[in-house]
């Protein structure tokens, strides 16, 4: 019995010493060994703290005014459990959507959502037009609160059914003005797009935190020192846009936007001297405070690449001037020309007959180009300035998503193609318009770009500037200025000229229009056309170059209304800019812009004499001397006015007319074919009031009497080509189609399908 006692308190001390000794090992583990994590966990208990969100970078425009920058913002919240304890979840939602423009059911989802137990959240965002509002929105909360809550007897301020959380929000205070060159700043805080995701290590900055010590109640322990680490702000941008361009330019697009329903529109301004980005839109927009409303935020300016038509001609006819093999007065045979396997047609049915090239330009005959590219400078040297104008590479913009220029020419087909801009040859817009900005500055091809400079948030010192890069010569500024001046002629000739209504009265500009058929499942549309303008004013010293291009505009399936949709775009740009940015007008209003024809090689300007009192007989002789053509109102044997006036310049033996006998005996000259202005200047010589219907040149008149008045009606119409019965052609003043009339292009079974367009 003793003995089992014995063994017995024998074990239970080895028992207790065991203990013993395992409570020492794991004291010594705890406060030795893991000291140092322990602490760590414990201080973690106790320390508390909150995130310093640093300001991104605002953006500015050239003149400083802010287009992108953070703001104060709120973000709605609600309380599922209270609003349904008062049974008030269906006037809240109705409240809340009218107030939010947000659909009243995504509304009441979140008035009555629950957690994964099924029971109502206390606390609830209402996403996504409900976060991250702007203070005119939260005000309107807070007054919409105020009378729910006064018509449903809720007293107190304490009501917590609808609050407001103040948060800090990226604000576009222009809207949608240059969204695509912004892109957005989700409400996650994650960039898309634009210069908000291209810039974004500059914008962003490097949030900083406060943390101190706490106990167990949540309370700041006495005596603890907070632990600050400062934010760092975001660096500021300004670009080169300027906010007034920018917004006569989206003016001015979306007139035509509204009434010719473009599938999509382009339009970009650049200073030529530099290539600044003064503005750049495109059609249909965005605005990125409501970036969730849309899905297309591609800037086409930059991604996308279309068959460019007739605009590309800048590069045949540069490539010619520039070896010395356009010659403005030499003929050719206007209408088709064969190139192995394909024959190309110009736009007006059967040509112009025997013309000039210069007359080739103005017109914009195809087959002019092909003869100057394909047949004179040949393949290689037409993609020799092909590649000196930069279409088969990036521009190099800082913008995110630019594509490359595509020309891969396989058969001769597409090298005369390309002459004209069809075929095998895709570009973006910033191509065409860096292209026109080297001829506009003479000869140099230079990087476009959009951001100026940025500067540091907190001394606004210049961090990084972006300086003009010259990335080659194309051609010397002697051949330059030369393409300047043919050029200016298809706008200033307003007979022949299909740029004619991008002319401006007070300025000289020079330009090329664009007319392309759109490729549509391996084939040429025949109702649809990408159209354009590109050109620059003023000539002789350029400040601004603008592009303009619309895809498929709706045209009645007419190509010769393409004019009626870029050109007056353009005009209005520029008009407006030049006259904002302070460039002195270079004529007065309503004086004919005669200096173009003083372009190119060969072509002479003529002087109107003044043959005021001269003898009729030798009046004409002096016109005809002097290379005028002479048409002579009454049978009077002296001239008693005539018009054009004295002095002015004149190109290409134009008629002068001449007035004999009193003006109440005159006879009305048969006016078709004269523009407006010169109808509206004959009526003036006549003594008669001029009263007009329609646009372009006269088709028709009728001189009647209206209340004792004598009146010249005029219709005015664009001269379509109109065949008749016996097989003339009535002259085609309309704008040009690169493709030959529908059912009049020939396939071709070298060069297959044409290259889809992205347009």
């Amino acid at each position: 019995m003793k003995q089992k006692i014995r063994v017995r308190s024998l074990m239970l001390g080895v028992a207790f010493t065991l203990f013993f000794i395992g409570l020492v090992a794991r004291l010594y583990w705890l406060q030795v060994v893991e000291a140092s994590w322990l602490v760590a966990q414990a201080e973690r208990m106790w320390a508390t703290g909150e995130k310093l969100e640093a300001d991104r970078g605002t953006i500015y425009d050239r003149k400083m005014q802010v287009l992108a920058a953070d703001a104060d913002g709120f973000t709605v919240v609600v309380n599922p459990q209270l609003i349904n304890q008062l049974g008030l979840e269906r006037e809240v939602a109705s409240g809340l959507s009218g107030v939010l423009g947000m659909p009243e059911n995504k509304v009441y989802e979140q008035v009555t959502a629950k957690n994964s137990d099924g029971k109502l959240l206390r606390n609830r965002e209402i996403r996504i037009q409900g976060w991250k509002i702007p203070k005119e929105v939260a005000d309107r909360v807070r007054e919409w609160e105020k009378q729910f809550m006064e018509e449903h007897d809720i007293l107190g301020d304490d009501w917590v059914g609808v609050g407001l959380r103040p948060e800090k929000m990226r604000y576009y205070p222009k809207n949608s003005l240059a969204s695509h060159m912004l892109g957005y700043i989700d409400k996650d805080g994650r960039p898309w797009a634009g210069l908000e995701s291209a810039l974004d290590e500059q914008l962003r900055g490097t949030d900083g935190s406060i943390s101190y010590q706490k106990d167990e109640r949540g309370n700041k322990l006495p005596g603890d020192k907070p632990n600050l680490v400062e934010p760092v702000d975001g660096k500021n941008v300004v670009l080169t846009i300027d906010q007034t361009i920018q917004h006569y330019t989206e003016q001015a697009m979306k007139k035509v936007y509204d009434e010719y329903e473009p599938k999509r529109m382009t339009a970009i301004a650049v200073d030529p001297k530099t290539m600044e980005v003064l503005a750049l839109a495109n059609y249909p927009n965005f605005d990125p405070n409501k970036y969730w409303e849309y899905k297309d935020f591609r800037n086409m300016a930059i991604a996308s690449r279309y068959e460019p038509g007739s605009t590309f001609k800048i590069v045949t006819l540069t490539g010619a001037v520039d070896q010395g093999l356009f010659d403005p007065n030499a003929t050719f045979d206007s209408g088709s020309i064969k190139v192995p396997g394909r024959t190309i047609r110009d736009h007006r049915r059967g040509g112009w007959g025997t013309i000039t090239y210069l007359e080739g330009l103005l017109r914009s005959s195809n087959v002019a180009f092909v003869k100057l590219g394909y047949e004179m400078l040949k393949e290689e040297k037409f993609m020799e300035y092909i590649e000196r104008f930069g279409f088969t590479r990036k521009t190099g913009i800082d913008l995110p998503g630019e594509v490359s220029g595509a020309v891969n020419f396989q058969y001769p087909a597409d090298v005369a193609a390309g002459t004209y801009g069809q075929g095998r040859v895709q570009v973006t817009p910033m191509h065409q318009i860096s292209a026109y900005a080297a001829i506009a500055n003479g000869g140099k091809l230079m990087e476009p770009y959009v951001v100026k400079k940025v500067l540091d948030p907190e001394t606004n010192e210049v961090i990084s500037e972006h300086k003009p890069k010259v990335v080659g010569q194309v051609v010397s500024e002697q051949t330059a200025n030369q393409v300047k001046q043919y050029l200016e002629q298809v706008v200033a000739d307003q007979e022949r000229g299909t740029g004619r209504r991008a002319y401006i009265e007070e300025y000289r500009v020079a330009g090329k229009t664009g007319t392309a058929n759109v490729v549509v499942d391996g084939g040429y549309a025949t109702c649809e056309w990408v159209v354009s303008f590109i050109g620059f004013a003023p000539v002789d010293d350029p400040r601004i170059a603008v592009a303009v291009i619309a895809d498929s505009p709706n045209l009645g399936c007419d190509s010769n209304r393409a004019g009626e949709v870029t050109a007056p775009v353009f005009k209005e740009i520029v008009s407006q800019s030049l006259r904002y940015m302070g460039v002195p007008t270079e004529r007065k209003p309503d004086e004919k812009n005669q200096a173009a024809a003083a372009a190119g090689k060969g072509i002479a300007l003529a002087t109107v004499p003044d043959l005021h009192e001269m003898e009729t007989a030798a009046a004409v002789e002096e016109l005809k001397a002097r290379g005028f053509s002479a048409d002579v109102i009454g049978d009077g044997n002296r001239v008693l006015g005539q018009y054009p006036p004295p002095g002015e310049q004149l190109p290409d033996s134009p008629k002068v007319y001449l007035l004999t006998v009193p003006k109440e005996e005159a006879d009305v000259p048969d006016l078709t074919g004269e523009s407006l202005r010169d109808a509206v200047q004959l009526c003036a010589l006549l003594g008669l009031r001029c009263q007009a219907e329609g646009e372009g040149y006269v088709v028709a008149q009728e001189v009647v009497t209206e209340r004792g008045e004598t009146v010249l009606k005029v219709t005015l119409k664009p001269l379509h080509e109109a065949p008749d019965v016996s097989g003339a052609e009535q002259e085609d003043a309309g704008e040009e189609t690169d493709a030959a009339p529908s059912g009049e292009t020939d396939v071709n079974p070298d060069g297959g399908a044409p290259p889809a367009s992205s347009g």
